[in-house]
C-alpha cells in the first residue's frame, strides 16, 4: 500500500469514529432516558443498565456506521481541500480515482464487517438482551411489578400488588391466586407486604385459604413469612428471537420457506433490507470525497448539515420504499432497493463532473 494510501486511511479513522459515535448515540437518546429511569426510579443497578445498552449497541451500530463513515470522510476530505492537500495529491498526479481507492477499500472492508454483525453478532445480542430483561425482571421486582395490575405470568401464581411504598417499592395490598392442576379452586393468599430477594419472592404476615372442589372454604392460616423460590422457573426459560429484524440472513431464507405468501413478503423486505443498507456505505463514501473535495469554502457546520439531508432523504427513501412493498403496491426488490440506485447514479454523475476538474 502506498504511503499516501495509508495517509489518507489514517486521516478518517479519528472524523469517521466521531460520526459513527455522534449517529449511534443519536439513536441511543430514547434507550437512555428510559434507562435513567430505571436507574432512578426502579432501582436498578447501573451494571445491568450498561449491559443492557452494550446488547442495543450493535443493531444500531449495523445503521449507523454508513452514516459516520459519511460524514467522517466528508469531513476529512473538506479539510484536506482547505489545506490544500487535495491540490498537492492532484499536482503528484494522482487523479481522483487514485484518491478515492483507499476509501473504497476501507468502506469495502466495513460493508463486511456490517454483514458480519447482522449474522453473527446481532441474533446473539437480540437474544442475551431479553435473557438479561427477564432475569432482572424476576431479580428486582420494582423491574416489572406495577401498582393496581393483575399479573399472571410468575410461575405458578396469579400476583395483583395495591401499591408499591418506599425507596425499595415494598409491595403492599397483596392478593395471590396459587394454581394447582389437580385443584378447581386456587389457594388464595392475602398478604400485608411483600419483597423480591435473590428471585425470590418473600411474604409477610399473610393469610392463605383452601378451597375444596365445590368452591368451599376447607382451611385457612397465617403465615410470618413465606419465601417463594423462582430460580427454578427462571432456569427453565428459553429465549426464542421471533423479530425479524434481529435475525440473519440464512436464518430468513430458512424459515421463509414454511411461511405463506404475506409472511414471505415480510421476509423478503427484511433480507433485501440486510443486504441493501450494508452495500450503502461504499456509495456514501464515495460520495462523501466527491461531495466535499474542492469546496473551499465548506466548513464542519456545512458538512454536517449536508450529511444529515443526503442520511435524512436515503432513510426517508428506504422507509417509504419498504411501506409501499409491504402493502404489495410495488415489488420488494423495488422498494428496498431504490435509494441505492438513487445514491449510485447521483454518486456517479458527481463523479464524472469531478474528474474533469480533478
Amino acid at each position: 500500500m502506498k504511503i499516501i494510501d495509508r495517509y489518507i486511511l489514517n486521516e478518517i479513522k479519528l472524523p469517521v469514529i466521531f460520526g459513527v459515535s455522534l449517529f449511534t448515540f443519536i439513536f441511543l437518546i430514547d434507550i437512555i432516558v428510559a434507562m435513567m429511569e430505571n436507574i432512578i426510579v426502579k432501582g436498578i443497578s447501573i451494571i445491568d443498565v450498561l449491559r443492557i445498552l452494550s446488547f442495543y449497541l450493535p443493531p444500531i451500530l449495523s445503521q449507523t456506521i454508513p452514516m459516520g463513515m459519511f460524514l467522517g470522510i466528508m469531513l476529512t476530505f473538506s479539510k484536506f481541500t482547505r489545506t490544500s492537500e487535495a491540490t498537492a495529491m492532484s499536482a503528484v498526479g494522482m487523479s481522483l480515482k487514485d484518491i478515492v481507492k483507499p476509501i473504497f477499500f476501507s468502506a469495502c472492508v466495513v460493508t463486511l464487517f456490517i454483514f458480519f454483525l447482522q449474522e453473527s453478532i446481532i441474533p446473539r445480542s437480540v437474544a442475551k438482551l431479553q435473557y438479561l430483561t427477564a432475569k432482572i425482571a424476576y431479580e428486582n421486582p420494582v423491574f416489572q411489578l406495577k401498582e393496581k395490575t393483575f399479573i399472571d405470568e410468575v410461575d405458578e401464581y396469579n400476583l395483583y400488588i395495591d401499591r408499591l411504598e418506599g425507596k425499595e417499592k415494598k409491595a403492599k395490598g397483596i392478593l395471590i391466586f396459587q394454581k394447582a392442576k389437580d385443584e378447581n379452586f386456587p389457594t388464595v393468599i392475602v398478604g400485608e407486604e411483600a419483597y423480591w430477594k435473590d428471585s425470590a419472592m418473600v411474604l409477610k404476615n399473610s393469610k392463605f385459604y383452601n378451597f375444596n372442589e365445590k368452591g368451599k372454604e376447607v382451611l385457612r392460616g397465617k403465615f410470618d413469612e413465606k419465601r417463594i423460590p423462582l430460580t427454578a422457573y427462571f432456569s427453565e426459560i428459553e429465549v426464542k428471537v421471533n423479530d425479524v429484524e434481529a435475525k440473519g440472513i440464512t436464518t430468513l431464507i430458512k424459515e421463509m420457506k414454511d411461511k405463506n405468501s404475506d409472511e414471505k413478503r415480510e421476509y423478503s423486505i427484511e433480507i433485501n433490507k440486510k443486504l441493501a443498507v450494508p452495500l450503502s456505505t461504499m456509495m456514501l463514501s464515495l460520495l462523501g470525497v466527491f461531495l466535499s473535495i474542492g469546496h473551499h469554502r465548506s466548513g464542519k457546520g456545512a458538512n454536517f448539515a449536508l450529511s444529515l439531508i443526503v442520511i435524512f432523504s436515503y432513510i426517508t427513501c428506504l422507509n417509504i420504499g419498504i411501506v409501499m412493498a409491504s402493502k404489495g403496491v410495488i415489488p420488494v426488490v423495488l422498494g428496498v432497493w431504490s435509494p441505492n440506485i438513487i445514491l449510485f447514479l447521483i454518486t456517479l454523475i458527481i463523479y464524472k463532473k469531478k474528474a474533469e476538474v480533478i
